[in-house]
């Protein structure tokens, strides 16, 4: 089932056959709640979570998928599985989460493709190019906090994460759904 006729089932509410084509992104799920600290409940709970939100964003008046819909998805699974774990004092509040509001944030035509990108990099990446562009620590301060050998590291490490990110958002691009 492509992206399109999933879109299309959840717009005229035909949920079963909607839920056909999401239940395949499941794996991907698991997967990541597994190695995120999570049980397999979690990951139940969570993809359920997920499929709100998205049900939620389809049925507003802006939405357009510029993105793969698994790619999509595994974004707000993430997004959700963060705000879990905040809320069990996981992650400590302002600390990394790799969210850029990409939930709120709809009138950007690109947003949802770069977050997508994004959040398909590594943590150490994430937390990287967050606390280098968000937080404007020096490249000394993040070799510490990440436990880099050196500025350097750190510096050259920034440039691989920013060549991955690119890498993402041309591969997403090239293979997304405009609309």
């Amino acid at each position: 089932m492509t992206d399109t006729q999933i879109i299309e089932h959840l717009k005229h509410n035909k949920y079963s056959l909607a839920l056909i084509g999401l239940y395949e992104i499941m794996p991907g799920v698991k997967k990541y709640i597994l190695a995120n600290s999570g049980t397999m409940d979690d990951a139940q709970d969570i993809f359920q979570d997920a499929l709100v939100v998205l049900y939620k964003k389809v049925h507003s008046n802006n939405f357009q998928l510029t993105a793969p819909l698994k790619n999509y998805l595994l974004a707000i699974v993430k997004n959700c599985w963060l705000h879990e774990l905040r809320q069990r004092s996981k992650i400590p509040p302002g600390e990394s989460s790799g969210e850029f509001a990409m939930l709120e944030i709809d009138d950007e035509p690109g947003f949802h493709l770069a977050t997508s990108a994004f959040n398909l990099l590594g943590e150490k990446c994430k937390e990287l190019l967050i606390r280098f562009y968000f937080k404007k620590q020096s490249f000394k301060e993040i070799a510490v906090s990440l436990s880099f050998s050196d500025e350097k590291t750190a510096k050259n490490q920034k440039y691989r994460c920013i060549q991955k990110a690119k890498e993402n958002y041309l591969i997403l691009s090239n293979n997304g759904t405009h609309g």
